[in-house]
């Protein structure tokens, strides 16, 4: 008796209006995220170059622990966007039962290293005021990182199956809620105590764990996810845990050299004084906010590519990388066109400090310079980790972020180099421009070639 062959699975719709559907409500949810940073830093800002300046340092200091963690926590998404294209459902509410018990471990290391008050100021050598609510922002941050981790697990498994709206419901709901609580706890609305700078963490805790709940609702009751559940309760899984940590730590480490590359920047910054630091601050919130578009294409690129080669479709996974790729380096060219013309404005909504904005009217000059490379970094990154590829693009951003931006960018501000005289906020974003360039080039080149050698070997 003969059986039929099996039918061979489809691979996802990678046409531009397809990455666009799925990128543009991750983009939504990303500009949300750093929307709550933009809130704090517009209303710190106009409470006075201390307030700002406390939080640019304390929010360096919690982004650098966060964003480390966060990035071990996205070796769920290549995984769970395997099974997904496989249509192995079953599977998925397994890796994210996992992918929940990593949280807990870290929220445990993230509290400790956040609650390392001492270290953080040292790094910055913030005196007075600003010292004393940088260290506030810190504790009081250090209570919403646990909800802030279990609530990326749910982020990261909404994107990797294709439902993305979901975490941008949440986070736009969010960043609703953002400014009324920064006002009750910045300003002292409703008769509480004004806290400043501080005040802008304890609206972040809370609105952490109302995301939390909110992610867990919707993932009990959503029929979307009826038959991605599991059928009974899983404790912690070492073999499951480490496959997920062989593709994360590396993430978690190249997502740390990316974003403590620019956060060690704040804290060196900070030592120039307040008015640095706060023009600093403010090109880094517009130049974060710019890079939204670029992060949102690249997490999509990461869920087509792991969808396609689960599937089976190792030829679509490398047209989605091209396609992203040219995408995000076309809006990119217009991004920094827009940013080059539109700078005045852009920094008059931040503040009204002329010294501060004077300052900041140059440094944006060198988030114009980099942005298409940075875009091109961005989606290199994130379709290599489609791809499983998470090593090599560690060692380039240990590389070419921290040594040749961070390090170099010390050594340029504190000391000059061969320009004579220490070149301060300067030297840092000249050399993180420099780094950036160079990453951009490497990994862009470096997903166009693993995308065409997992072509070849599976058409051999």
């Amino acid at each position: 008796m003969t059986h039929p062959a099996p039918q061979r699975l489809t691979p996802p719709d990678i046409s531009l209006r397809a990455i666009t559907k799925l990128a543009s409500p991750i983009f939504i949810a990303n500009v949300a995220i750093v929307g709550g940073g933009t809130v704090d830093t517009i209303m710190a800002g106009h409470l006075g170059a201390d307030h700002l300046a406390a939080i640019a340092v304390g929010l360096a200091s919690v982004i650098m622990v966060f964003m480390g963690l966060v990035g071990i926590l996205q070796g769920m998404s290549p995984l769970a966007g395997h099974h997904f294209g496989g249509r192995r459902y079953e599977k998925i509410g397994f890796e994210l039962s996992q992918c929940l018990w990593l949280a807990a471990f870290l929220s445990i290391i993230g509290i400790a290293l956040m609650c390392w008050t001492d270290l953080w100021m040292e790094l910055s050598q913030a005196q007075g005021e600003v010292r004393r609510m940088a260290t506030e922002y810190i504790l009081i941050s250090a209570l919403g990182l646990p909800p802030s981790l279990f609530g990326r697990a749910f982020v990261s498994l909404n994107a990797a199956v294709s439902r993305p709206k979901v975490t941008m419901y949440v986070s736009l709901a969010n960043l609703a809620l953002k400014v009324p609580l920064n006002a009750v706890f910045m300003y002292g609305w409703l008769g509480f105590e004004p806290m400043g700078g501080a005040g802008a963490a304890v609206s972040s805790m809370i609105l952490s764990w109302i995301a939390l709940f909110a992610y867990i609702i919707i993932w009990k009751k959503d029929s979307y996810y009826d038959k991605m559940r599991c059928s009974r309760f899983y404790g912690p899984q070492l073999r499951a845990m480490w496959e997920q940590l062989k593709i994360g730590v590396p993430i978690g480490l190249s997502t740390f050299f990316e974003v403590s590359s620019f956060t060690l920047m704040a804290i060196f910054i900070s030592r120039f004084g307040p008015v640095d630091v706060s023009a600093h601050q403010i090109v880094a919130n517009v130049t974060s906010l710019c890079y939204m578009i670029a992060l949102s294409i690249g997490i999509a690129c990461t869920v087509l590519v792991s969808q396609c080669l689960g599937a089976g479709y190792a030829e679509v996974a490398e047209k989605a990388t091209r396609r992203c790729l040219i995408l995000a380096t076309s809006l990119a060219l217009i991004v920094a066109f827009s940013l080059y013309f539109g700078r005045g404005a852009i920094l008059a909504l931040y503040t009204s400090d002329e010294t501060v904005i004077k300052i900041a009217y140059s440094l944006i000059l060198f988030g114009v310079f980099y942005h298409v490379f940075d875009a091109l970094q961005c989606v290199g990154a994130f379709a290599l980790r489609g791809y499983r590829v998470t090593f090599w693009p560690m060692v380039i951003y240990g590389v070419l972020l921290w040594c040749v931006g961070l390090f170099g960018g010390y050594y340029m501000a504190f000391y000059g180099g061969p320009f004579g005289r220490p070149l301060q906020a300067y030297g840092f974003w000249g050399m993180t421009a420099t780094g950036l360039f160079l990453a951009g080039s490497c990994l862009a080149t470096m997903a166009l070639f693993v995308a065409r050698v997992k072509t070849k070997e599976s058409l051999a």
